[in-house]
């Protein structure tokens, strides 16, 4: 029911049940940028040359051993690592990987993801600093604090 691949992360069975949560949670946060909605099946098919009902099958769980190369070559597609697959990876960075996923489209439709990446070089009081100013800013247009 499973299958053992290589690599760092992947000496694990990949079960299919967190293969279907995962890859439904590329296919529900990651949007194509062709057409600015989440990814179609038959867009994913047509874009790693894995067949459209095999992955039906795993988005459905029926598929209950991914070959090492399908869950390469679906990573590889939404630019995630293959070991976002993997069972080593917690429920918790999952949901991280997929939110900075889903903020990298919100940042690039925006066309500002050059100013986030800049940022990363700033220091920890600089970015103190941008933060202070992303509250105010929610805050003057009535949005949350958080």
């Amino acid at each position: 029911m499973s299958e053992t691949g290589s690599g760092a992360g992947m000496d694990v069975p990949l079960e299919a049940g967190r293969v279907k949560l995962r890859l439904n949670a590329l296919f529900d946060g990651v949007e194509n940028p062709a057409t600015g909605r989440p990814y179609t099946v038959p867009e994913v098919a047509s874009a790693t040359g894995i067949s459209e009902s095999a992955i039906r099958q795993l988005k459905q769980g029926s598929k209950p051993n991914p070959t090492l190369k399908t869950v390469e070559l679906l990573a590889d597609h939404f630019g995630v690592k293959k070991d976002y697959f993997s069972k080593e990876m917690s429920g918790a960075d999952v949901d991280r990987v997929v939110a900075g996923l889903k903020l990298l489209d919100v940042l690039e439709k925006a066309g500002v993801e050059d100013v986030f990446a800049r940022a990363g070089e700033l220091s920890v009081d600089s970015m103190r600093m941008v933060a202070a100013v992303i509250r105010s800013a929610r805050k003057a247009e009535g949005l949350d604090a958080d």
